[in-house]
């Protein structure tokens, strides 16, 4: 059985943070979550997706137990970059950090290559009190002109409340 649609905004678990869900999304089950982000160590909190079976569509966010140096955003930036840039079929879309819903947000727009198909990547990153705050979205080259532009919107929603 499918979850309903969540579709609306829908705050990150643990953070003062909330993001637009786009129409059609859903749950990711816990273990298709894991399963999705298996290589980045720890695993994302929350996930969503459009509906299996192969979850190409998604959106997710975790909360770090490691402080960001907002004096040193720039640092921090550089060494994201840095850990992304290896990685098999690497391409640069946009990377900087912009100012969304009242906070600086560093952001690395990419494409990788994952097993069997290139995989368009939006990381957000930001300071949630002494943690950090990860949010991504990501899609499967073949479904990239359908979703890219619903999962970019989602991730400028990224907006501060409480």
């Amino acid at each position: 059985m499918t979850p309903p649609s969540v579709a609306g905004r829908v705050t990150m678990p643990g953070t003062t943070v909330s993001i637009n869900v786009p129409s059609g999304f859903i749950p990711m089950p816990t273990d298709i979550l894991q399963l999705q982000y298996s290589r980045g160590g720890v695993p994302p909190t929350q996930g969503y997706s459009t509906p299996g079976p192969n979850w190409e569509v998604n959106i997710a966010s975790a909360l770090r137990k490691v402080a960001l140096p907002k004096s040193d955003v720039l640092s921090v930036q550089k060494s994201l970059e840095n850990s992304v840039n290896i990685t098999p079929g690497f391409r640069w879309v946009k990377r900087g950090i912009e100012r969304v819903g009242g906070r600086d947000w560093i952001v690395l727009q990419f494409w990788v290559n994952e097993v069997d198909t290139p995989i368009y990547n939006h990381l957000r990153v930001s300071a949630e009190g002494q943690q950090t705050l990860v949010g991504t979205a990501n899609v499967t080259k073949k479904l990239y002109a359908k979703y890219a532009p619903q999962l970019d919107a989602a991730m400028r929603s990224l907006k501060q409340h409480g």
